[in-house]
């Protein structure tokens, strides 16, 4: 999963760029990039690592004009160190300077790969394909060319197209993952997450269409042009997982959504008698709230806290990083669960690392019980739109019974939520992708 900023008609785009991108951080770890507009070139700054170590004050001095895209990246394919593999990426679009960012995985590369052989790639990402259908189309109209290339690509794509007067977003027939707009003044705003917006003074307006791409110039309002039918495959992992709690996505508060996922899980598969619930922080501490809300399994307490500085253990590069990024990433309160009965609340179990490691801990620290409860159904299947799991070798639920995870991973019981329950919580399930859990790929 990727992130995605947009500055149109502001002063300073580039650090607004930035400031964006760095809010909607959680997506992404690995890289960042900017390209800006002065009206005639397009200067790019790019580097690997957390948005605030990469950009300097003088690279965003460097970044002139008041329109800019950004790109936060984790690789979802084996990266090519010897390759540029950090978007926005740039091209020549009939003469004129153009940058792409995008967010998804293509699912159709050897059909495209036919079209642009590999002497005509330079870097390992699915991203140039599009930049270089754009560059091969006849028309110079970018309005008329950007819908031939759209049509041409299958999978999740969620997109900033920047030429030297104008900017445009695009998301695909699916909406598989969000895309939100927001204005303060006369500036306009692109974000993977409403959470950015506020941190540049913007209103979420709402989100750029499924099927359709909105072009931003120099001056007037946007413009929405509808180039394929709405098809919603809407990921869910978005709510479940990826998004920020402070996000609105899907026409969901993402936060209220994990509290209800909480509250039902407790419903169907509570542990009477228990003393306490823990959330395995960040993602499941509001399925946590929910899970406890009713005090018939435990009460509600933070026993686990997290280490800020440290990022994602799901988005590691390796399985070595993700189990080094457990230990160091918790700080645990032994004197709460010592002796008492916990509930342990996850979003998912994907490899099984962190919880493994989060149980050895608390066993350790006296824990008399530990009851897991995952907030989802197993997650059974390599996502093909954009999440970072490339094999069913990687997959524990694909691999092991649910009694063999639990003995695997050191807990007393663990059930999951069931598929059904998913379904009744989100409000047009026939909307959504449950890929990941029901192998029902679009």
């Amino acid at each position: 999963m990727c992130g995605l900023a947009g500055v149109i008609r502001a002063k300073k785009a580039a650090e607004l760029a930035a400031i964006i991108l760095h809010h909607d951080q959680h997506r992404a770890v690995d890289y960042a990039g900017i390209v800006s507009s002065d009206g005639v070139y397009l200067p790019r700054e790019r580097g690997p690592g957390f948005v605030s170590d990469v950009f300097t004050g003088e690279m965003l001095d460097r970044l002139h004009g008041k329109t800019a895209i950004g790109h936060i990246r984790y690789p979802t394919v084996d990266d090519d160190p010897t390759r540029d593999n950090i978007q926005p990426i740039k091209g020549i679009f009939h003469g004129r300077e153009i940058a792409v960012a995008h967010n998804g995985n293509l699912t159709n590369l050897k059909e495209l790969a036919k079209l642009i052989p590999s002497e005509l790639r330079s870097t390992s990402m699915d991203t140039e394909y599009i930049l270089r259908l754009l560059e091969a189309e006849e028309s110079d109209n970018i309005e008329v060319a950007l819908p031939n290339v759209l049509r041409l690509l299958k999978g999740s794509f969620e997109l900033l197209v920047l030429l030297p007067d104008r900017m445009i977003a695009v998301r695909d027939p699916q909406g598989s993952h969000p895309l939100a707009v927001g204005r303060c003044g006369e500036s306009y705003f692109i974000s993977s997450e409403t959470c950015a917006l506020p941190s540049v003074d913007a209103e979420y307006l709402g989100d750029i269409e499924p099927g359709t791409f909105m072009t931003f110039k120099e001056d007037g309002y946007p413009e929405s042009t509808r180039y394929a039918k709405a098809e919603k495959k809407q990921c869910v992992f978005e709510l479940i997982y990826y998004g920020h709690p402070a996000s609105f996505i899907f026409g969901e508060s993402v936060g209220r959504f994990r509290m209800r996922l909480g509250v039902e899980l407790e419903t169907i598969l509570g542990v009477e008698g228990a003393d306490i619930v823990v959330g395995v922080p960040d993602s499941a501490n509001l399925m946590a709230k929910g899970f406890g809300k009713s005090g018939r399994s435990g009460e509600d307490f933070t026993a686990i806290y997290r280490h800020h500085n440290g990022d994602r253990t799901f988005i590691a590069a390796t399985q070595a990083l993700r189990e080094e990024k457990v230990v160091k990433k918790f700080t645990f309160a032994a004197e709460e669960v010592k002796g008492k009965t916990v509930v342990l609340i996850d979003d998912s179990i994907v490899r099984g690392t962190t919880l493994k490691i989060v149980i050895a801990i608390l066993m350790r620290m006296g824990a008399k019980e530990v009851h897991v409860r995952i907030a989802s159904p197993p997650f059974r299947h390599p996502c093909r739109y954009g999440i970072n799991t490339k094999s069913y070798e990687e997959l524990i639920a694909n691999k092991k019974t649910d009694e063999e995870i639990c003995e695997e991973i050191g807990a007393t019981s663990l059930k999951y939520l069931p598929m059904s329950a998913l379904h009744k919580l989100v409000k047009t399930p026939d909307e959504f992708c449950f890929a990941c859990m029901d192998g029902k790929f679009w």
